[in-house]
């Protein structure tokens, strides 16, 4: 299983220094996130945001609320500026993130704390989900099965895969990009097209009302999101 550190800087140094102590994990650096690499379920993955790199680039506060609800592995900040109370407190309270760091702390905490977080959230597991359920809907991946209500559905492989990936993301807008990575593993023209066909196939499968979807709603601008029906109807379209 691969092993990455994506740290969103161009800080040269810190990028070396990562390498330098996070020797089992491929550390990669870019300056701004990745869509695709926040939804890589296949791999264990880690994201560090630089915040001075990030403010100084005049980026929206807001895209760090949208990468904290689409990745749901461990989301780590450092920074080297004092930070002022109010961007401090949002750190956690309204952004998310699993910890905060400085790129003052001597290489030793450095590498504990992120290793904390990893344990956390990688630990091995004592078994595998052979059955996903959400709300209404039913996958049973032993027998390639998928039930609403107890009602058998007949679909094929690429709708079984897009449902299966909706469901891993539930309430997550997720971009049309995202979808076509995450179902198909290619960002083609002909792979974008053929999504709209895909999401209208499987409104007429699980929706009570294809026309009126209640579970799997367009996000107006942005893409789709799949919402749990026993949480409520929240309208978006």
């Amino acid at each position: 299983m691969e092993r990455s550190i994506l740290l969103i800087s161009d800080n040269a140094n810190l990028l070396k220094r990562l390498k330098q102590i996070m020797t089992d994990w491929q550390v990669i650096s870019s300056s701004t996130y990745l869509p695709d690499f926040l939804l890589n379920r296949d791999n264990q993955t880690l994201i560090i945001i630089d915040l001075d790199h990030f403010l100084a680039l005049g980026h929206r506060v807001e895209t760090l609320v949208l990468m904290r609800q689409q990745f749901r592995g461990p989301m780590l900040a450092i920074h080297h500026k004092r930070l002022g109370a109010a961007m401090l407190y949002d750190v956690f309270e309204r952004f998310h993130f699993d910890e905060l760091l400085s790129v003052e702390m001597a290489n030793r905490e450095l590498h504990a704390r992120i290793q904390q977080k990893i344990w956390r959230y990688y630990q091995p597991q004592e078994e595998s989900r052979e059955v996903l359920n959400t709300g209404q809907l039913k996958v049973d991946f032993q027998h390639y099965r998928v039930t609403v209500n107890g009602k058998r559905l007949t679909m094929g492989p690429v709708d079984f895969r897009m449902l299966v990936f909706f469901m891993q993301h539930e309430n997550i807008v997720l971009t049309r990009a995202q979808i076509a990575e995450g179902v198909w593993r290619n960002g083609r023209d002909s792979t974008m097209r053929a999504i709209d066909s895909h999401i209208s196939k499987l409104r007429k499968l699980i929706e009570v009302d294809s026309k009126n979807p209640q579970c799997l709603k367009t996000v107006r601008g942005f893409g789709y999101i799949f919402k749990n029906l026993a949480e409520g109807d929240i309208s978006i379209e």
